[in-house]
């Protein structure tokens, strides 16, 4: 009999990541053997995992406000091997832990069949935030973290337990840290889940429970941080990491917020949010119908926190992706109280398969008629540039260019600042000194260039470098 649940749960997760595959083959275009896209955050990522690999240390030899998590990922993913396909394979395996996760999360109210069938739901709902995002995104690699934190907070509610299990607090203060040192944004929907069983244990006047589970979160917390400030200590970039994770990243949402115009927020709305925005209503009415309350309200606040935070954000739907569960247990909660909310389940799965074909139909169609072309011709100039190079060994930087010229050059920058050098100067000025003492120094025997007239750092680079080589795209600038 053991035997027997073993060799099912092996074949379940061997579906859920066959499926993982087929998934990120049609959607994750920068990691797809089927796509000629990398994405630009994907090359961000791509880029600094190549550089750690080759010896650079993150945040003191190279900058960006993503956080060390993610370093690590595209280290292990891409940096020791240099191809997708290892990118392509730990993304699988870690969203074969997340339908897992959905998978168990359903089976807690529902059978198998619709507990497998729920789980996979969960992949069209993934691809409304994806597609057109070119996969390889921060939040995708926090996703099985969260889906199992809610699983540990689903059957807790579900089951009514007297005492929360510090435990599963642990886990949950692992998933804060890594969302955490991701983004910190990212953190949120953990966040409420904690708030929500704090607010519980309270009314329980569970003290002695909620003092285990404080003290399994900080455990949770310290698991993942005490090796990151350790290392980062160790290699001398301590100072470097906490400005780039937590200081800058405050000042670059500070200077992205929006309050966007009403056609381009109907527009979004319409293709991202309302999966979110219906979730409302189907939470909304399980409550009045005193139907898990206490999940609900939980779902509830994350559908509103994550709606009011796309639309004070530069409206990027893969900031979406960390919702997914939410959605995803909402259906799950309706579909288990079927005769009750029979006409609410029926609508939401026709609203999510209506936007699923729109929002992929109008991903696709772009990429067909714009994306594909464009980055083909890039991809081709950055490789004729690698053939112009006169001496690799010697130090280079790119400015102004999508970070994937260093990838098609077999390059590492000799600057800090190797993608978006201009912009980050706008959000902080230290960032912006630092930048000008850079380009002043002349450190960089040459420069790999596109459209530089157009950036405020092009008066200092013209009055030490001259053209050395350019092709339709890009140029090869030589230290005079």
């Amino acid at each position: 009999m053991a035997k027997s649940r073993k060799e099912n749960k092996i074949l379940l997760a061997s579906l859920f990541f066959i499926c993982a595959v087929i998934f990120l083959v049609i959607f994750s275009w920068s990691t797809s053997p089927l796509f000629k896209f990398t994405g630009y955050d994907s090359n961000v990522f791509k880029a600094m995992g190549k550089f750690m690999a080759d010896g650079l240390t993150p945040y003191k030899d190279f900058f960006d406000h993503k956080g060390p998590v993610i370093v690590l990922i595209e280290w292990l993913g891409y940096g020791l091997t240099k191809s997708e396909y290892t990118l392509l394979l730990l993304q699988a395996i870690f969203l074969t832990f997340a339908l897992y996760g959905v998978y168990k999360i359903a089976k807690l109210f529902l059978n198998t069949k619709k507990s497998v069938l729920i789980a996979l739901v969960m992949l069209p709902v993934c691809s409304f935030f994806m597609s057109g995002q070119h996969g390889n995104t921060v939040e995708e690699w926090i996703l099985p973290f969260l889906v199992w934190s809610t699983y540990f907070t689903v059957r807790f509610f579900a089951y009514k337990e007297k005492e929360h299990s510090f435990k599963c607090s642990i886990l949950y203060g692992f998933t804060f840290a890594f969302a955490a040192f991701s983004r910190v944004t990212n953190a949120a929907p953990i966040g409420i889940l904690v708030f929500i069983i704090l607010i519980y244990l309270i009314k329980q006047k569970a003290w002695k429970n909620i003092l285990k589970n404080a003290l399994g979160f900080v455990a949770g917390v310290l698991i993942l941080t005490i090796p990151i400030f350790v290392w980062f200590a160790v290699n001398g970039a301590f100072k470097e990491m906490i400005h780039a994770t937590f200081i800058f990243n405050y000042e670059y949402l500070q200077h992205r917020a929006f309050v966007p115009n009403a056609a381009k927020l109907l527009r979004h709305t319409v293709r991202y949010l309302l999966p979110l925005v219906f979730a409302v209503v189907l939470q909304v009415a399980m409550i009045v119908k005193k139907k898990d309350v206490w999940l609900n309200v939980a779902l509830l606040i994350q559908s509103i926190v994550a709606v009011a935070m796309q639309l004070t954000s530069p409206l990027f739907p893969h900031y979406l992706t960390i919702w997914v569960p939410t959605i995803v247990v909402t259906l799950i909660l309706a579909v288990k109280d079927y005769g009750v909310m029979k006409l609410f389940v029926r609508g939401y799965v026709a609203l999510l398969a209506v936007v699923f074909i729109g929002t992929n139909f109008l991903s696709f169609r772009k990429y067909n008629n714009i994306l594909a072309d464009n980055h083909q011709l890039y991809t081709d100039c950055c490789k004729d540039i690698s053939k112009h190079i006169p001496d690799k060994n010697k130090n280079i930087v790119s400015i102004d260019l999508n970070p994937y010229v260093y990838l098609a050059t077999d390059t590492k920058p000799c600057y800090r600042f190797f993608h978006m050098e201009d912009a980050f100067a706008t959000y902080d000025p230290d960032v912006g000194k630092e930048w000008k003492k850079m380009i002043n120094s002349g450190k960089a025997d040459y420069i790999i260039a596109g459209n530089l007239k157009r950036r405020p750092c092009y008066e200092d680079i013209k009055k030490k470098y001259k053209v050395y080589y350019h092709n339709n795209r890009l140029a090869i600038l030589e230290k005079k």
